[in-house]
């Protein structure tokens, strides 16, 4: 019985040492059962794929960078000095010694060129000649074309091939279903004695598993459609920056060569702009009543008036104690005018028989005329209206009456001013000096600029800040009153360094201000740098960089997100 049990268990190791052999020549001799990326021993290296091949040449104004697709050379022109784009250039590129003449593409301010050539492996000496107006160049570069751009694929043997095309849903599932098989067919030989069962079970059950190893290869879960990232922006180890000329484009990436200047710094204040008040006036009534416009309507926004133009009356309107006054006055005034009528019709009777004298008869007449003439007034001062004139010559800037509007005294109704005389009042805390202020520029929303001159400030403070008023010299743009801006004012404050923009700066994931360095055509090495403040757009920039780097100037912070 004892040896009967150990020809079994022979057998049975017998049956595992072929399966195992098996199973290794159908999934690829062992380095799939380590799944392929998952490698337990060696850590394999893992490179950046690589970019499309391409030729880059540079001059003093130019940088060529020339992108193979296919058998077409797309090239992408650009300025040393700010990184913008060249359009309307002629050029001219020798390749393997025979010339070929680029295209300009319109609409994506890039050249083409085809040349079979470009399919063969191997590496090639690039002459470029370029002309743009008066100017011409000469640039050399060298173009390396692999034996295999696509990669090698890793061989399928025939079984793993059948399985990988026509259940790749179902790989897991098979796998399991091996181990089992193979379980359940090793113990039931076991069980039964039938030895029989062992080997085909064993090797049924392993070819089925190596499924799962076959599915881990590699990583191949189906055809790999992500772009390779040679050819996409990201950051490399050294920390630099692989900008391709495409994404340049897209992103407007422009540069600046740094270089020392002398600066003044300068204040910025908030502002507004204000009428003239020598040229401009309001419209209000002295009464209370209802509008009236005149005739023509209403005028309008904008509508250019002159001065003493009318621009409508005003309706007194009286309170019931008001017209009770009124009332109670012209029936005392009737009452007199009335006793005084028949005292003047008796003495001009008596008159007639020498009774009286004249005199007596002439003063009650004037007394009458005295009361009659009150009562006209009285009777007129209720029902005429006051006249709104314009004060000075200029342009509504404000209407707020409609016909039949209740005007009380303090109402302002129209605002009359001059488009061509306003002022810009600034309110300065303790940014600067205000005597040291005699010109300044204003700045409005929509980022115009306006030439100010300094007129005068206040001598007294109104809520910790002083009130300055500056004349505007010149503007290019249509100005509003009350519309906000930006007044910036230079100071005594003289500063020597490398002048940037604002805009280049960007914060590094450490926490460190950088600016981006233009390197090589493609490649920006962010910099760590310390600045000063000089203006409300530019800083100082006193170490990190040197004179004479291309600096990123506009969106820097664009640059900054590439991982």
């Amino acid at each position: 019985m004892a040896c009967q049990h150990r020809r079994l268990y022979a057998q049975l190791l017998r049956a595992f040492a072929l399966a195992l052999t098996l199973g290794a020549l159908l999934s690829g001799s062992g380095p799939a059962f380590a799944h392929e990326g998952h490698d337990h021993g060696e850590q394999a290296s893992t490179a950046q794929r690589p970019t499309s091949p391409r030729v880059v040449a540079t001059s003093e104004k130019y940088q060529f960078v020339g992108i193979v697709e296919g058998e077409v050379l797309v090239i992408y022109l650009d300025r040393t000095e700010d990184n913008s784009p060249v359009a309307g250039a002629d050029i001219e590129v020798s390749l393997d010694g025979k010339p070929f003449k680029a295209e300009p593409q319109a609409k994506t301010a890039t050249y083409e060129l085809t040349a079979p050539v470009l399919r063969r492996a191997g590496s090639y000496e690039i002459l470029v000649t370029l002309a743009e107006g008066n100017t011409q160049d000469l640039l050399v570069g060298t173009l390396t074309i692999p034996a295999s751009r696509s990669g090698s694929a890793t061989p399928q043997s025939g079984v793993r091939k059948l399985l990988t095309e026509l259940l790749p849903a179902r790989r897991h599932a098979i796998a399991g279903a091996g181990v089992f098989l193979l379980v359940a067919a090793l113990g039931g030989a076991l069980l039964t004695g039938r030895k029989a069962l062992i080997v085909p079970a064993t090797i049924v059950g392993l070819i089925l598993t190596s499924a799962l190893a076959w599915a881990h290869e590699g990583h191949d879960h189906g055809t790999d459609i992500s772009a390779s990232a040679g050819n996409s922006p990201h950051r490399r180890p050294d920390g630099s920056l692989f900008i391709p000329k495409p994404t340049q484009r897209l992103l407007e990436v422009r540069t600046k060569i740094a270089n020392s200047e002398r600066r003044t710094r300068t204040a910025r204040f908030n502002g507004r702009i204000i009428p003239n008040p020598n040229r401009s006036g309001v419209v209000q009534s002295t009464v209370q009543g209802r509008y009236q416009p005149p005739e023509g309507g209403v005028p309008a926004l904008g509508t250019r008036v002159k001065a003493d133009d009318l621009l409508g009356r005003i309706a007194p309107a009286f309170q019931s104690i008001d017209s009770s006054d009124m009332a109670q006055t012209l029936g005392t005034l009737d009452q007199e005018i009335a006793l005084n009528r028949r005292k003047l019709e008796r003495q001009e009777q008596l008159l007639a028989k020498n009774v009286v004298a004249k005199a007596t008869v002439e003063d009650i007449r004037i007394q009458l005329e005295g009361l009659e003439k009150r009562r006209r007034d009285l009777l007129s001062a209720r029902l005429r209206p006051e006249d709104l004139r314009a004060p000075v010559d200029g342009v509504i800037a404000t209407a707020r009456v409609v016909a039949g509007q209740v005007i009380a005294p303090s109402d302002q109704l129209f605002q009359i001013i001059d488009p061509a005389s306003l002022m810009v009042e600034a309110l300065v805390f303790d940014q600067i000096d205000p005597t040291a202020v005699e010109e300044a520029t204003a700045t409005l929303s929509t980022g115009a600029s306006i030439k100010l001159k300094f007129l005068g400030r206040s001598r007294a403070l109104q809520n910790q800040y002083s009130v300055l008023q500056f004349q505007i010299v010149e503007s290019g743009a249509p100005l509003d009153a009350g519309a906000p801006v930006t007044v910036t004012a230079p100071t005594n404050q003289a500063v020597t360094g490398i002048v940037m923009p604002r805009s280049a700066l960007a914060q590094a994931p450490s926490g460190q201000t950088v600016v981006f360095s233009h390197i090589e055509p493609e490649v920006f090495l962010p910099r760590p740098v310390r600045f000063d403040d000089l203006d409300a757009d530019n800083v100082v920039v006193t170490a990190g960089i040197s004179i004479g780097e291309r600096i990123v100037v506009r969106n820097a912070s664009l640059l900054n997100q590439v991982r």
